[in-house]
C-alpha cells in the first residue's frame, strides 16, 4: 500500500513532468469585458453595424514553434440596436443551425518580446467557419505587447455573404452589397 510520502512524490513528480512539457509554451484567454467583434453591412439607402462583446478565444504561443488562435462568437450575440434586424440576420444566416462565427488561425514567427510594448503586424492563415461553410483566408493582424499579461490583437477584414452562402438580407426588395466587414478587437490575458 503506497505511503503519502510516495503519493506525494509520484504527485510532484507529474507536476514537474507537465510543467516541463509546457516549458516555452504562453497560453492566453480572451477578457470578454474588453473584447469585441463588429460586422458592418451596406445597404444603399443605410449601413448596418452589428457588435457582439460574447467573445471566446484561446491562443497559444509556443516558443520557437507556430502561435495557434481559435475565436467563436455566437451569432445570436450581434446587437445593431434594431430588433427585427438583429432577427432578419439570424434567421438569413440559420443561426439556430450554425450558431457561431469561428476563426482558426496559425502564424509563424510571434513569441513574447523582451520589452512592452512592441507591436507586430503579421498576416495569418485562418479558417473561417459561418454558416455551415469553411473559407482559408489571410487575415491582418496587429498584436500588441502591452505587458507580458496583457495582448491586444486588432483585424479588419472582409467576408462575402455569397461566398458562406448566406442570402443577402434586403430593404425594399434591393438586397445589400456581398461583403461583410469584419472588425476585431481583442485582449488577452493568461
Amino acid at each position: 500500500m503506497p505511503t503519502c510520502l510516495s503519493m506525494c512524490l509520484i504527485l510532484l513528480t507529474s507536476l514537474v513532468s507537465v510543467a516541463q512539457a509546457d516549458e516555452g509554451v504562453t497560453n492566453f484567454k480572451v477578457k470578454r469585458d474588453v473584447s469585441n467583434v463588429t460586422y458592418h453591412v451596406v445597404h444603399k439607402l443605410h449601413k448596418v453595424h452589428g457588435v457582439s462583446k460574447s467573445v471566446d478565444g484561446r491562443v497559444r504561443m509556443q516558443a520557437g514553434g507556430p502561435t495557434q488562435v481559435a475565436i467563436r462568437v455566437p451569432i445570436e450575440s450581434f446587437d445593431s440596436d434594431n430588433v427585427n434586424r438583429d432577427a432578419h440576420m439570424k434567421e438569413v444566416t440559420e443561426a439556430a443551425r450554425y450558431p457561431y462565427v469561428e476563426v482558426k488561425a496559425v502564424a509563424d514567427g510571434i513569441a513574447m518580446p523582451a520589452t512592452f510594448p512592441t507591436t507586430v503586424q503579421k498576416s495569418w492563415k485562418a479558417q473561417v467557419s459561418v454558416h455551415g461553410i469553411t473559407q482559408t483566408m489571410d487575415i491582418p493582424v496587429t498584436v500588441t505587447f502591452q505587458a507580458a499579461d496583457r495582448v491586444v490583437a486588432t483585424t479588419q477584414f472582409d467576408v462575402s455573404f455569397d461566398a458562406f452562402k448566406i442570402e443577402r438580407p434586403s430593404l425594399m426588395f434591393v438586397k445589400v452589397d456581398d461583403a461583410i466587414k469584419l472588425e476585431a478587437s481583442l485582449t488577452f490575458s493568461p
